[in-house]
């Protein structure tokens, strides 16, 4: 679990993110990210209902927020995040959501290179 003050919680800043914010994609997960002053970083994740039943969504979150906890430390402090997913998500274990997340972070110079 992502710590409560690293948690994206209101409507009105994951709205702000997907108007103002820059998208990196990959095949199962788009991240979106827009600047910040606030410290310290904010991240949301969205899974949409299209995504199996609550169990199936409810444990791709966890997983994501599993990863995220992990290289929160490492990722760009100057931004919030929104991570959304795509329904193809369900078919990956933790270690590739972990290794494609990890791509698109990169892809979009939002990781530390020492990773």
């Amino acid at each position: 679990m992502l710590s409560k003050e690293n948690r994206l919680t209101k409507n009105k800043y994951f709205q702000y993110i997907y108007k103002k914010g820059e998208k990196v994609s990959s095949a199962n997960i788009t991240v979106v990210f827009a600047p910040t002053k606030l410290k310290p970083i904010k991240i949301g994740i969205t899974v949409n209902n299209k995504i199996g039943d609550a169990v199936v969504r409810n444990k791709v979150k966890r997983r994501l927020r599993a990863i995220l906890r992990s290289l929160l430390k490492d990722l760009n402090q100057k931004y919030n995040y929104v991570i959304v997913v795509r329904p193809s998500i369900i078919n990956l274990d933790f270690l590739e959501i972990k290794k494609e997340l990890k791509y698109v972070l990169k892809k979009g110079n939002l990781l530390n290179e020492s990773i």
